[in-house]
């Protein structure tokens, strides 16, 4: 059984190819400015909101929900799902301040790479977890990068298994908050974006009390 924890591949776009056909029925504009091999990322945090709702959660709350399709689709069959985005409302800390609400899942598609202070805002994004509740993630991910290193223009980092396995464990342990399963970030992906090629990786995760 494959990790939720993990890289994204061409096996998973042709998997999760339902839920991206399902994206497209009902999101089509914003389906229309995607690019086609990256929708797999929000193809898979859907996929796992829409597992967790089968266990009765409801309360959701999208970060970064600008142009995303998991988001629009949520939102499109009226769940009650809550977007926060700077290009919208709020950028996620300062959300923090204005609303004493805990959320059952908490997930933000290929938003980490593009801010500064990333274990801030996974400190950020436990905190407004309910015990026992689901925080998603996805994130570029190229196992070789060294800070410097050039990056798509409106990233700040690629991932690494040590960025995932440690810095960003560490915040999870502070928080009371576990890996849903045992990852495995050894996969590779083929994704070529402004003449890098990495991959996406997967970080869900669990807050436990």
């Amino acid at each position: 059984m494959k990790s939720s924890n993990r890289i994204l591949t061409d096996v998973d776009r042709e998997e999760l190819e339902p839920v991206i056909a399902e994206m497209q029925r009902l999101c089509p504009d914003v389906m229309a400015r995607k690019i086609p091999d990256a929708n797999v990322q929000q193809a898979f945090v859907l996929n796992e909101v829409q597992k967790e709702y089968k266990n009765g959660k409801f309360f959701t709350l999208s970060v970064g929900c600008f142009e995303d399709t998991a988001y629009e689709y949520l939102k499109a069959k009226e769940t009650g799902v809550v977007g926060i985005d700077p290009e919208k409302n709020f950028d996620l800390h300062t959300y923090i301040g204005k609303t004493n609400k805990l959320y059952d899942i908490v997930f933000a598609t290929s938003v980490l790479e593009h801010v500064e202070d990333d274990e801030q805002f996974l400190d950020d994004m436990c905190s407004l977890m309910k015990v026992g509740g689901l925080g998603i993630l996805t994130m570029d991910f190229k196992n070789d990068y060294k800070a410097g290193d050039p990056v798509p223009y409106t990233d700040v980092r690629f991932y690494t298994r040590h960025d995932l396995e440690v810095r960003l464990k560490a915040v999870l342990d502070k928080n009371d908050c576990e890996f849903v399963d045992e990852p495995d970030w050894t996969g590779k992906d083929r994704f070529v974006y402004q003449g890098h090629n990495y991959s996406f990786a997967t970080f869900v995760f669990r807050k436990t009390k």
